[in-house]
């Protein structure tokens, strides 16, 4: 193969993987995430399926010491973000 060949073949493939990123890009993003969880475990540990019973948790969360940093963090952006 001739080095031109070679050049064009690269630039096709170059070609190829930008026209799948942005068919990629089409498509809407998946919502993932951890929503729900801090709802989920705020009913587990017993508390009311209410902004008020989400807050009371959120509150014995910060309080404990045992309480993981990750549900901390829940706990914490539950208090200042989504019960305001």
């Amino acid at each position: 193969m001739s080095n031109e060949r070679q050049e064009s073949k690269k630039k096709r493939e170059g070609a190829k993987q930008l026209a799948k990123a942005f068919k990629k890009m089409d498509k809407p993003m998946s919502k993932g995430g951890t929503g729900g969880t801090f709802t989920a475990a705020a009913t587990k540990a017993g508390h009311e399926d209410s902004p008020e019973g989400r807050k009371a948790y959120a509150d014995k969360v910060l309080a404990d010491d045992s309480a993981s940093p990750k549900m901390k963090k829940k706990a914490n952006f539950y208090k200042n973000v989504i019960s305001k």
